[in-house]
């Protein structure tokens, strides 16, 4: 008999959520791809592009952040020595008031002591070095937002050549709040658990976004369902009665 699929079943609750967290991709993935074709048409032209050219992408970048729940920041952050005239370039556009969107201004003059190395960050690296989607954190973004954030971040591949990340901010406290209505349907306590293994969302007061989650209990009705790779490797874990988690 298969298990039940309801949204207060594991099975279930797990479905929803992969469901939101593959939604917020399949949008990135429309902008990479949209930065891909750009990219492809200047090389057959033997016009290597230049940081003006990606102000074409800012009406594109604009509607990923108004249509995206939450969102605080999105945009393009390019490999380093791609552009003819930037060794480091990023197209990031960040809302600051109700439908007021600005373009975030970082220092990425690399001679500078405060320069931002973007290319260490976890939301870069892990699509570069991997080629897969990723979400980063939460952590206290203090470079955009200020708050504690996630950034998901998917590569942008042309012609078969890694050129950048297409990424998005969420604050966590809004994203948590979705999910956490999801968990709270579950009969049993439940974690949804980042692929560095930090809690994302909880139903219980024991557990707290952000704690690192360490052994699982020795209780076969602990129930861990991984939402896959397209929702970026996280996890549901929902435990027995009597269960616990040992930080």
């Amino acid at each position: 008999m298969s298990a039940p699929m309801g949204p207060d079943s594991p099975q279930g609750c797990s479905q929803i959520i992969k469901v939101s967290i593959e939604a917020i991709f399949a949008r990135l993935q429309s902008l990479a791809d949209e930065v891909r074709r750009f990219w492809e048409a200047r090389e057959e032209a033997q016009c290597r592009p230049v940081s003006r050219d990606l102000a074409q992408l800012r009406p594109r970048i604009d509607a990923l952040l108004l249509q995206t729940e939450s969102c605080v920041g999105a945009g393009v952050v390019l490999q380093p020595g791609t552009l003819a005239d930037r060794q480091l370039y990023m197209e990031w556009r960040r809302q600051v008031g109700e439908g007021k969107l600005l373009s975030l201004s970082l220092n990425l003059d690399e001679s500078s002591a405060n320069c931002f190395h973007y290319q260490d960050k976890p939301w870069f690296r892990v699509p570069r070095d991997h080629g897969t989607c990723t979400v980063a954190g939460p952590y206290v973004d203090l470079y955009c937002t200020g708050v504690y954030a996630l950034t998901f971040s998917l590569p942008i591949v042309a012609n078969g050549r890694f050129i950048g990340v297409a990424g998005v901010d969420l604050p966590m406290r809004d994203f948590e709040r979705q999910l956490a209505r999801h968990l709270m349907r579950l009969p049993q306590e439940a974690l949804l658990v980042s692929a560095e293994g930090r809690v994302v969302a909880s139903n219980t007061a024991d557990w707290t976004v952000g704690d690192l989650v360490g052994r699982l209990p020795a209780d076969p009705g602990c129930t861990v369902l991984s939402l896959g790779e397209q929702a970026a490797n996280w996890s549901l874990i929902c435990l027995p009665e009597s269960g616990s988690l040992a930080a």
